[in-house]
């Protein structure tokens, strides 16, 4: 069974690389952007950069803090992949081939919501702050009328819809098809299926987490599409 955490990372990564790819390819085959704006590129892009990394910081300490909290009213084994507990075996010298322990129970330990939380809130409140920061950056070196036609806004809306979006539209199927195992199929061997067995907190905490960022993304794209019409 494929976690919430194996698919997230590689995912991201390939997205916003081709993302970038395809947004370089189109600086340079399309019209510049206007002189005035040219000469501000180099900290125009670092602030737009750092806006994306923040996000993506942000979105990575969500899905970890829902992850924890769904496994409050949930618990634990709806966002957490136990591990198997074997009794106590000592074995005697006169028996070559001794029998494998035997298997008690499968455990769930606290402290994984509490290290999840944790990292949640540090990798939050990080990213909002670089976030925040930099936003202010970015309205000081572009004004709002010189949005309409900055190429690294609509690259930034760009790939940020294409992230996101990629995301929710994996993660959000993943999490409900993984939501109808775990309650309606049964487990079967605990010993047999501790490793397979879905953990749908994952998926769903980071599908709740890109999802409002997917419809910002969009929200925005479509809100400057039509300031750019009205000023045709």
């Amino acid at each position: 069974m494929v976690d919430g955490e194996s698919v997230v990372y590689p995912l991201l990564i390939l997205l916003a690389a081709v993302s970038f790819v395809v947004a370089v390819i189109v600086y340079f085959r399309s019209e510049k952007e206007p002189e005035s704006l040219q000469r501000r590129f180099l900290p125009r892009f670092y602030a737009y950069a750092v806006i994306f990394f923040s996000s993506v910081i942000l979105l990575v300490g969500g899905g970890l803090l829902l992850k924890a909290a769904l496994s409050y009213p949930l618990g634990l084994e709806f966002s957490y992949r136990g591990q198997p507990i074997y009794a106590e075996v000592v074995y005697p010298e006169s028996r070559p081939y001794p029998e494998p322990p035997e298997f008690e129970r499968v455990e769930y330990r606290n402290e994984w919501r509490l290290t999840d939380f944790l990292n949640g809130v540090t990798l939050v409140g990080t990213g909002s702050l670089f976030l925040a920061s930099h936003w202010v950056l970015r309205n000081r070196l572009e004004s709002k009328e010189e949005r309409l036609v900055s190429f690294l806004n609509r690259a930034y809306l760009m790939i940020s819809g294409v992230v996101y979006g990629g995301l929710s539209l994996v993660l959000i199927p993943s999490a409900l098809r993984q939501l109808v195992e775990f309650y309606l199929v049964p487990r079967g061997d605990p010993e047999a299926t501790v490793w397979s067995w879905p953990i749908p907190g994952a998926s769903l905490g980071y599908a709740l987490a890109s999802l409002p960022l997917w419809l910002w993304a969009l929200t925005m794209l479509l809100r400057n599409l039509r300031l750019e019409g009205s000023q045709v």
